[in-house]
């Protein structure tokens, strides 16, 4: 154990504790070693309580500070006291005593003679697998009781959990809050074993704590922190802040204890008691409870007992602090007059170089923390502006494929305009060819009949046969016969894809044969009529034809549910209404820059924010179908916005617009894009969608998926 000399800045006595040796320095305060002035004396004033009571050896914490103690120093170390006063375990420190209100404000918890995880490690190597949960049991529970109790240690970290013999003990409430003092800062802890939430300057929860065990209990089986080694603490501080772990090392047996831990979400960090209850599970419950001899390695339980031997001597006062700090007054008979004034003045320009060499280090620290954090503005800006070229180049690249999709879209509709204009080009070929052969046939008919009267009749019978054979050529051609109205011409085209077979030929799509419907009852009439048989074909029944199937119909009935739609509002239909990109519904895969996803095909959709309902109504089937529509979101869409003062009053959330774009519709006038996406309970709110403390957007949200997701929005830039 490491103990050092009371220096010249150092107090001699706090409250009722005389200090015997510094145990160590921090930050922001000092721990000694102290003993109590036995009670009755002079020097030991009664505590808070109006007694005195014996501890022993104590440890005794303070605040550095030159001079008076500022206020928000006393502030905090109060607040400390508070929140260390509440907490009474035995796998913590135990408070005994404190006073925030003396000229120097102190704190007097339980001495506890032990080796720190960290000194352990870095003296005695790693643990096996079964010592790394005995420990993780009982940090745990130490945990457990502290979550319940509303503290949030905020600063896990080997240095901070001691190890002594009976089980491991948690120390150290500097920067621990409760959940009634979160409003006032965040904190980052040791870079190393902080949470990433924490390192992004977000308020700390009872998840960071076990992002921070996690962190620990890596260290203690493999020996570092569970990030790529790097000299540089801001590049630690990066990794952390995306969570980029290098888990490289640890034993395969212990990654379902730890990984868990080391979530980037905090929600899916397991709570202290799922650790405690998983580790039991994995350790014998009656051994659970033993010390230290029954789980760690000889080198581990050596050094412990080493330091648990210099805590006795220390209480049997074995050791003679009292004799070491004694000064010696020697008394030098042949010293010059003069001599003792001359050490009396060195003595005092020594304290003086000792003043200006703590105010040169606090100095350099300060220099330190100011550069640290110009250094991570200027990482957070870094990430800023790449996360800006992405989205621009995101924005880019779906407009490049927005417009190649209307590129083949209209190519298509032209190629399905070239097929109907070609297809009733050649019906009417096909029409114009059938009215011309049955012409033909007429005249051919009308030929024959009239050469046959002229052969019988003789020179005198001249002039009446031919008006007989004129008659009948007249009649012939008019065909009184066949005519149903004056209105109906006597051979009606075959409707397209029809299929005749009356006369013995077919009509296909743009064929060349020629249908010998009702043409060809004409000709039999004839041939009757000349040859005196009564016998004439009937005329034909004409076929009826299905209505046209509705193709936008068909689209609609094609979707089902969880298909992604290539649609998008468009924006033009004012903040009440849609304006689809497309007439009908055209599915796509559900990939990165989809808006649209089909959640039901019912006839009744829910309504909500992002959800809406797309329907048809068939003028051919006489039926309505309706699909149920949600949005879907990534980190730097855009979305159509109405921004009126500082609100936003209305959002189209099944838009899509191209970021970049100069012009939007006119019922809106700004567009936002998505910057973060949360998962949601009912207490989240915009405060998340800030990036640090350096961060001056103006961030809105809304909440999707029935407010389980948040959407972080700002205005695209």
């Amino acid at each position: 154990m490491k103990l050092y000399s009371l220096e010249s800045n150092d107090p001699r006595r706090l409250g009722p504790y005389r200090l015997l040796r510094r145990i160590a320095t921090g930050g922001m305060g000092r721990i000694y070693l102290a003993r109590q002035e036995a009670p009755g004396t002079p020097a030991s004033p009664a505590g808070p309580t109006g007694t005195v009571v014996d501890h022993g050896l104590v440890a005794v914490k303070t605040l550095l500070a030159e001079g008076m103690v500022s206020r928000p120093d006393r502030e905090r170390f109060a607040r400390e006291v508070e929140l260390a006063g509440r907490v009474d375990s035995t796998y913590t420190a135990t408070v005994l005593d404190a006073n925030a209100k003396a000229e120097r404000p102190w704190l007097a918890i339980e001495f506890i003679p032990a080796p720190s995880l960290a000194e352990l490690v870095v003296s005695a190597g790693t643990l096996p697998a079964d010592a790394v949960r005995w420990v993780a049991a009982g940090a745990a529970r130490a945990l457990v009781e502290l979550h319940g109790l509303g503290v949030v240690h905020r600063d896990i970290k080997p240095l901070n959990i001691l190890l002594p013999q009976d089980r491991p003990r948690l120390i150290d409430f500097g920067i621990s809050h409760a959940h009634d003092h979160t409003s006032s800062t965040t904190t980052i802890g040791t870079f190393a074993f902080t949470s990433p939430e924490q390192a992004c300057g977000k308020k700390s929860t009872a998840a960071s704590d076990m992002y921070s065990l996690g962190a620990t209990l890596f260290f203690l089986a493999v020996g570092r922190p569970p990030y790529e080694q790097t000299d540089h603490s801001f590049g630690v501080l990066a990794l952390v802040q995306r969570a980029e772990l290098d888990t490289s090392g640890l034993p395969t047996e212990l990654e379902p204890l730890i990984l868990p831990l080391l979530e980037l979400d905090p929600e899916r960090r397991p709570a202290p008691s799922d650790v405690l209850r998983d580790v039991l599970a994995d350790l014998d419950r009656a051994a659970a409870d033993q010390g230290a001899e029954r789980w760690l390695p000889q080198a581990w339980t050596a050094l412990i007992e080493e330091y648990a031997e210099q805590g006795r001597q220390l209480r049997d006062g074995a050791l003679d602090f009292e004799a070491a700090e004694a000064p010696t007054q020697v008394k030098d008979e042949g010293a010059p007059d003069g001599a003792h004034e001359a050490v009396s003045e060195m003595r005092e320009q020594l304290e003086a170089l000792r003043k200006q060499r703590d105010a040169l280090v606090r100095a350099q620290s300060e220099e330190r923390a100011e550069a640290e954090a110009r250094e991570l503005a200027r990482q957070e800006e870094e990430e800023r502006r790449r996360r800006e070229q992405a989205r621009k180049e995101e924005a880019e690249r779906r407009e490049r494929e927005r417009k190649e999709q209307e590129r083949k879209k209209k190519e298509q509709r032209e190629q399905r305009e070239r097929e109907r204009k070609e297809s009733q080009r050649k019906e009417r070929e096909r029409i114009a060819r059938e009215k011309t052969e049955t012409a033909a046939k007429n005249k051919s008919t009308g030929a024959t009949a009239a050469k046959q009267p002229a052969k019988n009749s003789g020179s005198s019978e001249g002039w009446g046969g031919l008006l007989v054979v004129a008659l009948i050529i007249g009649a012939l051609i008019w065909q009184p016969w066949d005519k149903k109205d004056d209105d109906t011409p006597t051979s009606s085209p075959t409707p397209r894809f029809t299929l005749s077979s009356s006369g013995g030929g077919t009509s296909g799509l743009g064929g060349d044969d020629t249908e010998t419907d009702s043409s060809s009852s004409s000709s039999s009439s004839s041939s009757s009529s000349s040859g005196g048989s009564d016998d004439t074909e009937p005329e034909p029944e004409p076929e009826t034809t299905s209505p046209e199937p509705d193709p936008t119909e068909e689209a609609f009935k094609a979707v089902s549910s969880g298909d992604c739609l290539d649609v998008v509002d468009t924006g033009y239909g004012g903040l009440t209404k849609y304006d689809w990109s497309e007439e009908k519904p055209n599915t796509t895969s559900c990939g990165y820059g989809t808006r649209v996803k089909v959640t039901s095909t019912a006839d009744d959709c829910p309504s909500g924010v992002a959800k809406a309902t797309w329907s048809y109504y068939s003028t051919s089937s006489g039926e309505r179908t309706a699909l149920c529509l949600t949005g879907q979101y990534r980190q730097g869409d855009c979305l159509l916005a109405k921004h009126e003062g500082s609100n936003i009053s209305s959002i189209a959330m099944l838009s899509s617009p191209n970021c970049t774009d100069r012009k939007v519709p006119v019922a809106y006038n700004e567009i936002l894009v998505v910057t973060d996406i949360y998962r949601a309970n009912a207490s989240t709110g915009t405060e998340v969608c800030r990036h640090g403390q350096y961060d001056m957007n103006t961030y809105w949200s809304t909440k999707v998926d029935d407010g389980a997701t948040l959407l972080c929005l700002k205005a695209y830039d």
